[in-house]
């Protein structure tokens, strides 16, 4: 969803010293990275379908996938500076349904009108994953 591939490090950390190309000794410490195993679920879970994507700001993008007849798709809202949302049409098909951050970081509930629309939103220097309420 967000990362193409993992790695043990990512998910258990790792710690070791090593080398540098200068000849030096470096400890190099990588920690767990948060929430890694939500997104991994996530992905599993909710990225079918067609994806779209909304590169409209420096600092807080979002993609979307549609989803298929027989799995939900997510709407991922992604920051790097301050807390970020995205106005988000999906279609009629997605109209009047609720949606909820599947990894918790947002409190929340987004409406989507009658056409799909909804705002869709992050908090600063993190990402939310926004599913159907009735997915969950």
């Amino acid at each position: 969803m967000v990362c193409r591939a993992f790695f043990y490090p990512d998910l258990y950390g790792a710690s070791y010293d090593d080398t540098g190309g200068d000849g030096e000794m470096y400890h190099i410490d990588m920690p767990v990275i948060e929430q890694l195993d939500q997104l991994i679920l996530a992905r599993q879970r909710f990225a079918h379908g067609v994806q779209t994507l909304w590169f409209d700001h420096p600092n807080c993008i979002a993609f979307s996938r549609s989803g298929t007849e027989e799995d939900p798709g997510c709407v991922v809202v992604l920051s790097n500076g301050d807390e970020g949302e995205k106005t988000i049409t999906l279609g009629e098909n997605y109209g009047n349904r609720n949606w909820k951050d599947f990894l918790g970081n947002r409190e929340e509930t987004v409406t989507t009108d009658e056409t799909g629309t909804g705002v869709f939103t992050c908090n600063g220097g993190s990402v939310s994953v926004w599913v159907i309420e009735d997915a969950l």
